[in-house]
């Protein structure tokens, strides 16, 4: 008799169970986001050293589906859920989605261009940081950044890596805590099939090692 082996999910295949999933993730993600938006909001002009620690919290639930699910798409599609949570209690209005959006393509698109077989801690860390300097540009002419004393430029820059990678930490922490419980099962990628050569090797390994 032929032992089981663990069922493998498709890469590309979109169930129902991995958009419900996509979906949930960002319905949490984006209620975790209402708070830091209205916070951010109140403090980015006047005092942007106070802005840039709360970064991190809009790559949270990117990172998260990202880590847990491993599919294609993940990201996206839970910043999409998770922008359109916040819609009616963001300053920005609509804008939260396209940020959103913008966010997990950025934070998506290395795992794209390793055809979603590479899910390395690094790969989420570099894309993070990436992110973050990419946003302080971004956020240097539209909150005055250049009008602050040098050293409070440099602290801005600081805080936002710093939001960044802690926020990708948290989130694979959330993920790995979330696997552990098994609710993903089926739905999250396990790599691809062994080889026909593979195979054989294979079970002649747990075979001898009987």
């Amino acid at each position: 008799m032929r032992p089981s082996r663990p069922r493998r999910t498709p890469v590309g295949r979109f169930t129902t169970r991995y958009l419900l999933s996509c979906a949930a993730i960002g319905v949490a993600g984006g209620l975790l986001l209402i708070p830091a938006n209205l916070y951010a909001a109140t403090v980015a002009k006047g005092v942007p050293l106070l802005y840039a620690p709360v970064v991190g919290v809009w790559i949270l639930p990117v990172v998260v589906a990202l880590a847990l699910l491993r599919r294609p798409g993940a990201g996206v599609l839970s910043a999409l859920v998770a922008g359109l949570v916040t819609i009616p209690a963001s300053p920005n209005g609509a804008a939260a989605v396209i940020t959103m959006l913008m966010i997990g393509v950025l934070l998506e698109l290395p795992f794209a261009v390793l055809l979603y077989r590479r899910w390395h801690p690094a790969i989420f860390l570099s894309a993070a940081v990436v992110l973050a300097v990419l946003y302080g540009f971004v956020t240097w002419r539209s909150l005055d950044v250049a009008s602050l004393a040098p050293w409070a430029q440099a602290t801005f820059i600081a805080l936002l890596l710093v939001s960044a990678v802690v926020g990708t930490l948290l989130g694979r922490a959330i993920a790995r805590a979330v696997e552990r419980t098994g609710v993903t099962r089926g739905i999250s990628y396990t790599g691809p099939k062994p080889t026909a050569d593979a195979a054989p090797a294979a079970q002649s390994e747990a075979v001898a090692g009987q």
